[in-house]
């Protein structure tokens, strides 16, 4: 097969590079107008997920949560009558800009007054008269400071520190050209640092698309700096600025192959996705390098450019395929994780990775075809010292020093497994900025100043709209409010008590000391006439839009507020218990409720019914409701309602009706927002990306136990390549780096690749079995001179090119860095000092009849072609003509 492939390749060059052309031109065009950013948080949670489809119906009713830029200002001078004004002139100006829908701060506020003649609220400006003849300086901070409802929302509880809140439309962050107008807001607000100082940025606009655009700008400085770090060591090993040229061709089609493979498949940038076009430099170079190596060995030895590259072809194909598969397997195991964005990214990894192959394997032998045959300078590096010296020390310890092998694996196993022991799961929204970063200061400082930042919802569904304005549910909501409040991980919050404690004091003259809660009916009843009487009840002016607190069509009460920025275990179990805590403030008799209930489930005995309907007059009429079809069960059950549920408990569905009934008489509790959604999506991933690393390795064994038809030598192949991930998992605890998304992904990605030398070595050896008629010593030994130096090149490369990621602003894609590399340089020593070692150990216990008979060769049997026809005649440089006389 691979002998048509070469003829199809070397005989149709010219068509190839026309068909090469116009698929780049295809991809590259897509590169550049289909690349779309996706910065949201939580979009690595399947679409089916609880925490997904309680955020999605959050946002259905009450819009995104953390829709709002906070500018901070610290400054004990804002009360003056410059720099107030100036508060107000900038939020003015940022409020003419595209995307913008409102602006709020203690310069925009309304006061909210009683008209008693008209019985409803006026709403007057705060700060309206600029001359400030109308009020005071003094004045306006006196109204403004003396409302409760303003600590903690718009300024801190010392008063030194002030807030703007700017509403961005959602529209705006995702798309990746409208998105600067954060930048053009947070540049506006810098320009008035003269005024109240450096200000300070929070908020989820802020961090999604700051964050975004780095990401983007990071993606597009590690191509360029892997293409010219990847080309300082090709020509230090090959000294051959063609052999640069072309790897950099093959690489820079790629980059632009697998860009435009996201565009076209209408795939968004992420921070994992934008891994994956320098990862095609990284996994493109050794491909370059194996079929390079290989092809100097074959001018080397007899100087046909054309047999050489159609041995290249045949004998590396196979190899090279099998490597990229195994690679692109190891990402492709990510569907497995049903994350719409996981599987994405694996898909198109998968995708491009193959591609790669192809790239190499059409575009280095025709340009190398089209070149001139490589000089005897170009092919020293096969016999510099470095190299020779490698093989043999390599050599050496296989064949001399098994024992101190075994020694030394087993002593780092047993600290690596002591150090996995150590190993702490993480995944808060900051824990990939580095210590020091701005945005990580400035989160730090809100965080401090008003208790956290990250949006953090309560939803409490009261099912009933008679329940909205009961004193136990306003008392129940004030209550959770208080719990909030009580614990130093949450921010101030808000919801329509709020409203109601606002409307009171404003009924009462602005009174401070009546912003309170007022449970009367009667009271309530004139507050909430009040309220349809006056036009302003949305007004964000005042701080907050009542329709954002509470959707009375669908029965839902909205508590918000911002969180700290904690780890996702953290966050999981402070909602866990916050949960229970806030079912035992509205659901007080549930236990009792549920007790009986299992009672009569199990028995059916009607004392235990009778216990849940006597005591609870809201399940009883709910259950009453369910059997009542026509106006004589009305009648009858406005008789006597015990008498009339009683006649029913011999029914059929009596038992699935009381259910319901106790279930539609709680209060329900949905806790969610990007603090909860970005939780549960780390914790959704740290148990799927283990999952898709044992798939990677089912999946990399099954293919090469049809590679080599011997299970013990598959068992015996992935010791080497398990050794360096225990090893990277106990370097992890060692050092303090926690288990997160980030650093999970280095699992399955260095897995995919070490295996690649394994499939090169094992694959020169079984060829050797052959040729040196089952002399085991002497097979290792030429496999490593064979394949050991092309080895070595490729995992020095990946070593360097991974290495270059730790130089990322991201914590997670520099330990990303770091882990790829270490494991892949550990799993180098592996694979070129302990396979051999256990394979000669071992001996006949593991090579078989079936391993010496394989399904297909990876290097594949010379032909029977006569080379003594082919037109291209050997380099004379290489293989000068013997003299007739000297030969005799």
């Amino acid at each position: 097969m691979w002998q048509s492939i070469a003829n199809i390749i070397l005989r149709n060059r010219f068509i190839i590079i026309g068909i090469l052309v116009l698929i780049t031109t295809f991809f590259g065009y897509h590169a550049i107008t289909g690349l779309e950013l996706d910065n949201k948080y939580g979009i690595l949670l399947p679409n089916d997920a609880e925490a997904k489809l309680d955020y999605e119906k959050f946002k259905k009713v009450f819009g995104e949560d953390g829709g709002s830029l906070v500018i901070a200002v610290e400054t004990d001078s804002l009360y003056t009558e410059t720099n107030f004004l100036k508060w107000k002139e900038l939020g003015d100006s940022i409020l003419q800009m595209d995307g913008i829908k409102a602006v709020i701060s203690e310069a925009t506020l309304f006061s909210i007054h009683n008209n008693e003649e008209k019985q409803k609220f006026e709403a007057h400006r705060v700060f309206s008269d600029i001359t400030y003849k109308e009020k005071s300086i003094d004045s306006i901070k006196k109204e403004i400071r003396s409302n409760p409802l303003y600590r903690g929302l718009l300024y801190d509880e010392n008063e030194t520190v002030s807030l703007m809140m700017v509403s961005v439309d959602e529209s705006f962050i995702t798309d990746q050209e409208k998105s600067n107008v954060v930048l053009d807001v947070e540049a506006l607000a810098e320009s008035y640092s003269p005024y109240f100082g450096k200000p300070r940025f929070a908020g989820m606009p802020h961090l999604r698309v700051v964050i975004g655009k780095r990401v983007l700008k990071e993606m597009y400085i590690f191509i360029c700096v892997l293409l010219l770090m990847t080309s300082l060591l090709m020509y230090f090993f090959f000294r051959s600025l063609r052999v640069v040229f072309i790897c950099n061709l093959v690489v820079a089609i790629a980059v632009i192959w697998s860009m435009g493979t996201i565009g076209a498949l209408n795939f968004n940038i992420t921070i994992i996705m934008a891994l994956i076009p320098p990862l095609m430099i990284v996994i493109g170079v050794p491909n370059c390098i194996f079929l390079l190596t290989k092809y100097h060995q074959e001018v080397k030895e007899h100087g046909n450019k054309a047999k050489a590259l159609t041995r290249v072809i045949k004998k590396i194909g196979t190899a090279t395929f099998l490597t990229n598969l195994t690679t692109s397997l190891g990402f492709l195991t990510f569907i497995s994780t049903n994350s719409t964005k996981l599987v994405q990214f694996g898909i198109t990894a998968c995708i491009n990775i193959m591609m790669v192959f192809v790239l190499s394997i059409t575009i280095l032998p025709i340009i190398v075809s089209l070149s001139k045959t490589p000089k005897p300078r170009h092919l020293k590096h096969l016999d510099r010292k470095l190299a020779t010296g490698l093989l043999n020390n390599l050599v050496n310890i296989t064949v001399n020093h098994r024992k101190w092998v075994y020694i030394t694996t087993l002593t780092f196993v047993a600290m690596s497994i002591i150090g996995m022991t150590k190993v702490e799961t993480t995944g808060n929204l900051s824990g990939d900025l580095p210590h020091g970063h701005p945005i990580l200061e400035d989160m730090n400082f809100m965080q401090e100043k008003f208790g956290g930042i990250i949006p953090f919802e309560v939803l409490i569904d009261y099912k009933e709209k008679s329940r909205w304005y009961k004193k136990s549910t306003l008392l129940g909501i004030e209550e959770i409010q208080n719990l909030l409040e009580q614990d130093t991980l949450f921010s101030r919050s808000m919801s329509y008590i709020d409203a109601l404690k606002a409307a009171n004091m404003a009924y009462f003259s602005n009174d401070s000391s009546q912003y309170r809660l007022i449970t009367k009916k009667r009271h309530l009843n004139k507050l909430n006439q009040y309220r349809k009487n006056s036009p302003l009840s949305d007004a964000k002016g005042i701080g907050f839009s009542l329709s954002e607190l509470i959707d009375t069509n669908r029965f839902i009460v909205r508590i918000r507020c911002q969180m700290m920025d904690l780890g996702s275990y953290q966050v999981s179990d402070k909602a866990d218990l916050l949960e229970l805590e806030i079912d035992s403030i509205l659901n007080p008799n549930r236990p009792t409720i549920e007790r009986f209930y299992k009672k009569f489930a199990k028995s059916g005995k009607q004392a235990h019914a009778d216990s849940i309907l006597m005591n609870n007059n809201g399940i009883a009429n709910n259950l009453a409701e369910k059997y009542i079809h026509n106006e004589e069960d009305r009648r009858t059950c406005n008789l006597d309602q015990d008498l009339f549920l009683q006649k029913k408990y011999k029914t059929t569905n009596f038992k699935s009706k009381l259910r319901a009934s106790i279930d539609q008489e709680y209060f329900g509790t949905t806790l969610t927002g990007t603090s909860i959604v970005a939780s549960e999506g780390t914790k959704y991933m740290v148990v799927n990306l283990f999952t898709s690393l044992l798939f990677a390795i089912v999946a990399i064994s099954i293919l090469m136990s049809i590679l080599f038809r011997s299970w013990k030598m598959v068992l015996v192949s992935l010791i080497p390549n398990l050794i360096p991930l225990v090893f990277t998992a106990g370097v992890m605890g060692w050092f303090g780096i926690p288990l997160k998304p980030s650093t999970l992904l280095v699992f399955s990605i260095a897995f995919g690749i070490s295996v690649d030398d394994t499939i090169h070595y094992l694959a020169k050896y079984r060829q050797e079995l052959k040729a040196h008629k089952w002399d085991l010593k002497e097979c290792a030994i030429m496999a490593i001179r064979e394949a050991g130096l092309g080895m070595f090149y490729t995992s020095i490369i990946l070593f360097c090119g991974f290495i270059m990621f730790s130089f990322s602003q991201f914590g997670g894609t520099k330990a990303l860095g770091l882990l790829v590399s270490l494991t892949l340089l550990v799993a180098m020593i592996t694979n070129l000092v302990l396979l051999p070692s256990l394979l000669l150990s071992l001996e006949r216990r593991i090579t078989t009849k079936s391993f010496e008979e394989p399904y297909f060769d990876a290097y594949a049997e010379e032909s029977d072609l006569d080379w003594d026809h082919v037109d291209v005649e050997p380099d004379p440089e290489l293989h000068p003509k013997k003299d007739p006389e000297e030969s005799t």
